[in-house]
């Protein structure tokens, strides 16, 4: 922690918190805090996670408030929290405006490919047949090695149906689009099969009979799959601004030429997403200013103690909430069968060392070979410093013979120097190649 502390230090920075329940029913929220650089990725940590008693937006407050005192454990320094990132909860909606009373530089947003999600939540509203048929298709493969056997023979090359969750962001919408590539072949497996195997087996012949559903899985094809991109494209690490925000525009221009009943439902609800999300309207104005394509006219629309040098922390700002749903994935793999009897407090260390050991190894190293490369020039000049007092006597000795013998001519004495110069020189590059490789071998 102390090192989190240290790589942080008076930095501005981005939060973002989100709670998810664990496999033994406990509430836990997890903080994750980012550097705002303006000229580049600065990295973020896993600072906090704790046990709630109950998800509101006082314990939300709470959770956020005891992470800073963490961070800044003598004077909270409030001015330097410049956003926050969390879900489309209302009870993180209302946490995000009672904390902007004390960090008041703080700009709150709801999480782009979050919102995304739930766009594609209203596709999967719209297409009835085709939910159908995904929910019964992948209950026909589960724990069934003779018709796991039976679809490798049929399709050959062309992987199981996927099993998509419908809280894992796009899974339902990349799934519709493998039906629709693969729809013939899928249909001979299914014909294939003995609908009195199974319940779901039956179900699937049904929908297969209905009419429009291929319709419908080219219509999803044709007009969705940017969102399925469009979210892939957001939980990419170390994305500027400015092509996150590029991104959401680019669903939203697709967005507007849908026709039909199920298009034009789907269109309303982006708009409907986006409309509420107020944080994300002020960083595409300050990324429009970033990028040149907008001045600053009028400072009221941000909050009251901003000012024009705040906005360069923005370059690097991030749009999603994807660092702290990482870090429940880790969370969950930590927490396997083997480890039921962990308490909370160990389950918390480990998590915390678990998250943040990639980003402290890598700053660590480059702070390492910082230390190395400035013991190298400083070993550097401490031999420049040699050669030149090895010169000095050197010349000091020669008019001293000079003097005494007075035949020494100037060729001879050129060739002396140069001579002796080459071989300081080479003294030189052995310790500094030696140094080099015991740098090297502790690396």
């Amino acid at each position: 922690m102390d090192k989190i502390k240290i790589e942080i230090g008076n930095n501005q920075i981005w939060v973002s918190v989100d709670e998810t329940c664990d496999v033994q029913g406990r509430c836990v929220a997890n903080v994750i805090v980012g550097i705002l650089k303006p000229d580049y990725v600065g990295h973020s940590f896993l600072l906090h996670s704790e046990e709630l008693t109950k998800t509101n937006h006082n314990t939300i407050c709470k959770v956020f408030n005891k992470a800073m005192t963490i961070l800044w454990p003598g004077d909270i320094m409030y001015n330097n929290v410049l956003l926050f990132l969390s879900d489309a909860a209302p009870y993180m909606i209302k946490a995000g405006s009672v904390l902007k009373n004390l960090y008041t530089k703080m700009i709150h947003t709801t999480c782009s490919a979050h919102a995304l999600h739930r766009i594609a939540e209203e596709i999967r509203g719209q297409f009835n047949t085709v939910d159908e048929l995904i929910s019964n298709m992948k209950k026909i493969f589960r724990k069934a090695p003779y018709r796991i056997a039976l679809f490798k023979s049929i399709a050959q090359g062309i992987r199981l149906p996927p099993e998509p969750i419908l809280t894992c962001w796009g899974t339902w919408l990349e799934a519709a689009i493998y039906y629709y590539e693969n729809f013939q072949i899928i249909c001979s497996v299914i014909n294939a099969l003995d609908e009195n195997d199974a319940d779901s087996i039956k179900k699937v012949k049904l929908c297969l009979l209905k009419p429009g559903l291929e319709n419908n899985l080219a219509y999803i094809k044709s007009n969705f799959q940017v969102l399925t991109m469009a979210i892939v494209k957001l939980q990419t690490k170390n994305l500027s601004l400015a092509d996150s925000l590029t991104v959401i525009q680019e669903v939203k221009s697709k967005f507007q030429s849908l026709k039909g009943t199920q298009g034009k439902a789907v269109l309303l609800k982006l708009q409907k997403v986006f409309e509420k999300n107020e944080g994300l309207k002020m960083l595409e104005k300050i990324s429009n200013i970033l990028e040149g394509k907008d001045e600053i006219s009028d400072m009221s629309q941000f909050p009251d103690d901003y000012f024009c040098n705040d906005f360069v922390y923005f370059k690097y700002a991030p749009t999603t909430s994807v660092d702290v749903e990482r870090s429940f994935s880790s969370y969950k793999t930590l927490l396997s069968d083997n480890r039921r009897a962990f308490i909370f407090e160990n389950l918390r260390k480990h998590l915390i060392i678990q998250c943040n050991n990639e980003e402290l190894n890598f700053s660590n190293t480059s702070l390492a070979y910082g230390d190395c490369y400035n013991k190298i020039w400083l070993f550097s000049q401490e031999i420049a410093y040699r050669i030149d007092s090895d010169k000095e006597f050197q010349i000091i000795e020669e008019l001293n013979e000079r003097n005494s013998e007075d035949k020494e001519s100037d060729s001879s004495r050129s060739v002396t120097l140069k001579n002796e110069e080459q071989y300081n020189s080479d003294i030189e590059s052995a310790e500094i190649e030696e140094l080099l490789n015991m740098i090297n071998a502790k690396a």
